[in-house]
């Protein structure tokens, strides 16, 4: 169907077009007439995405993201905000409501989840795109009845979120609180483990013991190692005894060696002039023997008193070596007792510290449980509205035009396909398959005139 062949159908039936546009455009007005009036109370509300939590002065995760403004929306559209609003205005206990109820359900149930459904089915929440605005309409008949259920449903909404934080709160303050007892315990037990160490090895403090004790066994090291420098000087004066240095370099003994000298060259002489049974002779003999005694005397006793020094100085020096190696022992654990100690000591700061995290975060939980403060205020509170939302009769009127039209011409082109009529010559050359010879035209007066003026004939061949 072109263009042309549309028009002349429209032309032929234009009483049953405008019929049907008549009739719907009729309805819905009337229709819009008879509707109840419907008043919509808005809300406005706003998230503060850069607020700081009172309690813990940290601030709140970013709220801007869709999806937590989607939970919000959420959480106003929910059951328990409604049930909120029904406890909030006492809608259960109203003779009108329990009437309803009863008529539409016959007692099954409860009235407060059927209130609460009702008001939901007329709640619209709407979340601003890319904004922190959040926006509640309630629609009812009577303007006041909106503007009350409005404000109820942003009341309840920030009850309810402040619930939700209040509850949580009070789950972590009783779990807190429940071990805060095992955490003070655990502190007691280690510091009476600490205590008793301290008393059981005698620790007072621990650190100028220490200090002590290794200050007292460098200077046994070092006594040690002087010790054993003086016994292997000592062994080796007295290594040899009477070729021994010092008993050589003695004054004494050099003196004797010199008289003893003197008298053996004194008696060589004296026996080369008298024989050996002379008075002379024997006393010389007898003075030399005693001189040669005294020295082999004295000669012995220094050697033995250079043994003497060696051996003093080795037992001196193994002495040393017991009281080092005791005090090597004494340190070694005075060490681990120590170390013993500074475990004991991390277990009490440890149980301290989990204590007092937990006694911080018991304490930050009972504030939250007791604190109403949320991140929601109300940015326009719904005032009673003075025209109704609904029916809209310009946009009714306008979609029932357009609706209207649509129709009629439906209307005209079914008429056509059921009553199939030529309109034009491609109705014959394409309907019928036959060829055109010819078009009669039956044009007004004005349109006749212009023919006779015109070359072409009233007939034109095909």
């Amino acid at each position: 169907m072109n263009l042309e062949q549309f028009f002349q159908v429209l032309k032929a039936r234009f009483w049953i077009s405008l019929l049907v546009f008549v009739l719907v455009v009729g309805t819905a007005m009337v229709v819009s007439l008879l509707l109840p009036k419907q008043y919509t109370a808005e809300v406005v509300l706003t998230v503060d995405s850069k607020a700081v939590d009172p309690i813990n002065g940290l601030a709140t995760p970013n709220v801007l993201a869709p999806d937590y403004m989607s939970t919000q929306a959420q959480i106003i559209s929910s059951h328990g905000t409604a049930l909120n609003v029904v406890d909030q205005l006492g809608l259960d206990k109203l003779p009108e409501s329990r009437e309803a109820f009863l008529k539409e359900t016959e007692g099954r149930g409860e009235i407060r989840d059927w209130l609460a459904q009702s008001l939901l089915r007329s709640l619209e929440v709407e979340p601003a795109h890319e904004s922190r605005v959040i926006y509640l309409n309630y629609t009812a008949p009577d303007p006041r009845f909106a503007s009350v259920i409005a404000n109820a449903f942003a009341q309840a909404y920030i009850k309810t979120v402040s619930n939700i934080r209040t509850s949580a709160a009070q789950q972590n303050s009783v779990f807190f609180e429940a071990q805060l007892k095992t955490l003070q315990a655990n502190l007691e037990r280690a510091q009476r483990n600490y205590s008793d160490y301290q008393r059981e090895r005698g620790i007072v403090a621990s650190d100028e013991r220490l200090d002590t004790e290794t200050q007292r066994l460098n200077d046994l090291s070092s006594q040690t190692v002087l010790a054993q420098s003086q016994t292997y000087d000592a062994r080796a004066r007295a290594r040899g005894q009477d070729s021994a240095p010092d008993v050589l370099n003695n004054p004494l003994i050099q003196q004797l060696k010199s008289q003893l000298a003197q008298q053996q060259a004194k008696f060589d002489e004296l026996a080369q002039k008298v024989g050996p049974n002379h008075p002379h002779y024997v006393a010389a003999r007898a003075e030399l023997e005693a001189t040669r005694n005294e020295l082999a005397t004295l000669t012995r006793q220094y050697a033995d008193g250079l043994s003497s020094a060696a051996n003093n100085s080795a037992s001196r020096q193994a002495a040393l070596q017991g009281a080092l190696a005791a005090q090597k022992e004494r340190v070694l654990k005075l060490k681990s007792e120590r170390t013993e100690l500074e475990v004991l000591q991390r277990q009490v700061e440890n149980a301290q510290r989990a204590y007092e995290q937990a006694l911080d975060r018991y304490s930050q939980s009972m504030l939250e449980s007791r604190s109403e403060a949320t991140n929601i205020s109300v940015l326009k509170a719904a005032p009673i509205p003075i025209k109704p939302s609904s029916p809209r009769l310009l946009l009714n009127l306008v979609l029932a035009i357009l609706i209207g039209g649509l129709l009629g011409v439906g209307f005209a082109l079914l008429f056509e396909l059921l009553d199939r009529r030529v309109r034009t010559e491609h109705d014959i050359q394409h309907g019928l398959s036959l060829p055109v010879l010819g078009a009669l035209s039956l044009a007004p007066p004005r349109r006749r005139r212009w023919a006779r003026f015109s070359k072409s004939p009233a007939i034109q061949p095909a």
